[in-house]
């Protein structure tokens, strides 16, 4: 088996959703732009009790955009399958494809406080909506949300370490959503 990594190293891809018959496999249900970018996939993670346990990838068939019907090796009965359903999968974050890695990077500002040029403090970023080629950020203030394009045009920075985002939200923007 491999060096377990740190799991700062790894990258959740989703979970064991169900088991797929009686012969240990599985049905993974994966959060990835495309499931078909994982052909190659040998080795993954499995959260279970708190603890990392690695396995070896004996079949990988996709099923449908999101899932896949998965053959670990030495998970050969119902019953060993059956104990890792719901069980979160990891993959390497060096295992993950471009757009995936594109993805997780939009998703680590969620939690940021946003700032705007011209309103200050409009709120938290509570999530990222991925629309095709217009990605949203959506921004709780008083108990509205306001919706806004992940477009670097608007961003003026990005401080990690304080956790904000500092923007010039297009004019009239945040007003249309503080005014409605």
């Amino acid at each position: 088996m491999p060096l377990l990594p740190d799991k700062s190293e790894l990258h959740k891809i989703g979970y064991f959703s169900k088991l797929h018959g009686f012969r240990g496999e599985l049905t993974a249900t994966l959060d990835t732009g495309d499931i078909h970018d994982y052909e190659g996939l040998e080795t993954i993670y499995l959260e279970m009790k708190g603890q990392l346990v690695p396995y070896f990838i004996g079949l990988l068939e996709y099923k449908t955009n999101s899932t896949a019907k998965v053959k670990l090796d030495g998970v050969d009965d119902e019953a060993a399958a059956k104990a890792l359903v719901k069980s979160s999968i990891y993959i390497r974050k060096t295992d993950m494809s471009s757009s995936d890695s594109d993805r997780a990077a939009l998703h680590a500002i969620e939690g940021y406080t946003v700032h705007d040029s011209v309103h200050g403090n409009i709120g938290i970023i509570i999530r990222i909506e991925e629309h095709s080629n217009n990605p949203l950020m959506v921004v709780l203030y008083d108990k509205k949300e306001i919706l806004l394009p992940l477009n670097s045009a608007f961003f003026n920075e990005i401080n990690d370490e304080q956790r904000e985002v500092n923007i010039t939200a297009p004019e009239g923007l945040i007003d249309f959503y503080l005014n409605s």
